[in-house]
């Protein structure tokens, strides 16, 4: 929810960053945060459920749901685990071409999408260590299949011999 948005609680009009700086966060030791819920109307949405969060760096976060009985800890995690498919989405756009589908037909975009998601896959097996990114696999895989095999070119000399130890 964004921090402008106006709601009331406790019969008050306020907005949900002024809200968030007025609530009392609790330490939540299963989530290594403070957190707190409280029930807000919006008069856009409706009655909410306002899960008030600040991250390591100190900054508000906001989360949002229309369940009135939901579990504090359990929005959270759910926010929290999202994190986790928004990167893949990213990732699959970047270096695999999710995005680059033209198809008019969807049959072909349902194959353009498996292939997309093939690719990804075979480009997390090729990875040397779980450290390596998704990108410099595909670098180096670039790389490879333009080389065909042969070995890179020396590096280049540019660097006057007497410079080199300070360059």
């Amino acid at each position: 929810m964004h921090p402008r948005t106006i709601v009331l609680w406790r019969g008050r009009r306020r907005s949900v960053a002024e809200l968030a700086r007025r609530v009392p966060l609790k330490w939540r030791k299963r989530l290594a945060m403070r957190a707190t819920a409280v029930v807000v109307y919006a008069p856009k949405y409706g009655t909410l459920r306002l899960v008030v969060t600040r991250n390591r760096h100190g900054n508000y976060e906001y989360i949002v749901t229309n369940d009135s009985g939901a579990d504090l800890t359990r929005v959270v995690e759910r926010k929290m685990s999202r994190w986790q498919v928004e990167t893949l989405f990213r990732d699959t756009k970047q270096y695999a071409g999710l995005e680059a589908c033209q198809c008019r037909v969807d049959q072909a975009m349902v194959r353009h999408v498996g292939l997309v998601l093939l690719t990804f896959v075979v480009l997390q097996m090729m990875r040397r260590s779980m450290q390596e990114s998704v990108g410099s696999v595909k670098e180096r895989w670039q790389l490879e299949v333009l080389r065909d095999g042969e070995s890179p070119p020396p590096l280049l000399k540019a660097c006057p011999p007497h410079l080199r130890a300070t360059a």
